[in-house]
């Protein structure tokens, strides 16, 4: 009798007590990026969120060696190059995520990074919540080294219009650290690179169930991301990516200034070397055989500042298997040659300081090679 009056008194406290739901509550995947598929880096290993390069960046696959990356296999990060020069483009360079939050919230960004020297040393966080409104995040300050910053961490628990959003975007960009750029470890330069790694976000569910595109009226096809607007140097490439959802198989059509582009029916439109009359607006309509949608406008043009961007040189054979290059040449200026295995393949400076405007070189057999350079 008394073991049973215990009991009952158990158990009317513990009915007592408040169940906090954040006890009962874990992270759970949201997008995860490993970059150990190097044939399309940008793909999301998991999840539907989109990666996108900011500010006419180049990537290559680089090594992973000592993220937080569990692979045992291949292991690659993403290496970005070609930032803008000293004092300028402040916030216009890195990378931004795409993704809905519906169904999450307390929403964290986790990331590993690796910088070289003359890498700018701060990367600023700016998220939006609207797909458009870029609001201003926490910044972080690189240290320099040859191993990697595991586990950098942004944690959007706090904003509860983070939450449950259908168009939130963050950014990690290079920034100012006061009135100009300030080398991880020295000097900036623009041919320093950053190493991004194991890039993943997560959230706690938020009870809120994401609409299933099975109920969706089947005669509706709707865009999930837009393209987004681009800003590349003359010569360097460009992406553009929507997502979409409708059902049975979709198809696309890519426009210029309301023009279809021929053989542009992919979900991605890349372009590899922008120029003057590919600058305009684009936009891409999706459609099924019940119906269609266009997407919004997405604009396509150059940096502003002339000196930013790469230049595209011309290549001539030489003797003995030598390659000639040659750039319009700028009084006063110095140059680097940059060389990368492919158009978007491993990138690496193979000459500083010229002064001149031209440079021969002795490529290695076996691949095909592109060349860019770079002012000083």
């Amino acid at each position: 009798m008394k073991l049973q009056y215990i009991t009952r008194i158990l158990a009317l406290l513990l009915a007592a007590i408040p169940i906090i739901p954040s006890l009962l509550c874990a992270q759970q995947p949201i997008a995860l990026w490993d970059f150990n598929q190097t044939n399309d880096l940008l793909r999301a290993t998991s999840g539907s969120a989109t990666l996108a390069v900011l500010g006419g960046l180049r990537t290559a696959p680089a090594s992973g060696i000592g993220s937080s990356d569990p692979s045992t296999n291949a292991d690659f990060a993403l290496q970005l190059s070609g930032f803008p020069k000293q004092g300028t483009g402040a916030r216009s360079a890195g990378l931004e995520i795409a993704t809905s939050t519906v169904g999450f919230q307390s929403v964290v960004l986790r990331f590993d990074v690796r910088a070289t020297s003359t890498a700018s040393r701060r990367i600023q966080v700016l998220y939006s919540t609207d797909g458009q409104t870029l609001m201003v995040g926490p910044a972080f300050i690189l240290n320099g080294g040859t191993t990697f910053t595991n586990g950098l961490t942004v944690d959007f628990s706090a904003l509860p219009e983070v939450a449950n959003q259908p168009q939130f975007r963050v950014r990690l960009v290079s920034d100012w650290d006061g009135d100009s750029y300030v080398g991880v470890a020295g000097n900036y330069s623009t041919v320093g690179t950053w190493r991004i790694d194991h890039l993943r976000l997560t959230g706690v569910s938020s009870g809120v169930q994401p609409v299933d595109p099975e109920s969706e009226d089947p005669a509706l096809v709707t865009i999930a991301c837009q393209p987004l607007t681009l800003q590349v140097p003359e010569g360097g490439g460009a992406l553009f990516r929507v997502a979409a959802k409708g059902a049975g198989p979709l198809r696309y059509q890519w426009c210029l200034n309301g023009q279809p582009l021929s053989g542009a029916i992919r979900q991605e439109l890349r372009i590899a070397q922008v120029y003057r009359d590919q600058l305009g607006l684009y936009t891409v309509r999706v459609s099924h055989a019940e119906g269609s949608v266009l997407s919004e406008e997405a604009s396509l043009s150059f940096l502003t500042d002339p000196t930013i961007h790469p230049i595209w040189v011309q290549a001539e054979p030489g003797p003995l298997g030598s390659i000639r290059l040659s750039w319009p040449n700028r009084p006063g200026s110095t140059y680097s040659v940059l060389r990368s295995v492919g158009w978007d393949g491993l990138t690496s400076v193979i000459a500083t300081g010229i002064t001149g405007g031209s440079f021969t070189e002795n490529p290695p057999s076996g691949n095909q090679f592109f060349y860019w350079v770079q002012i000083q």
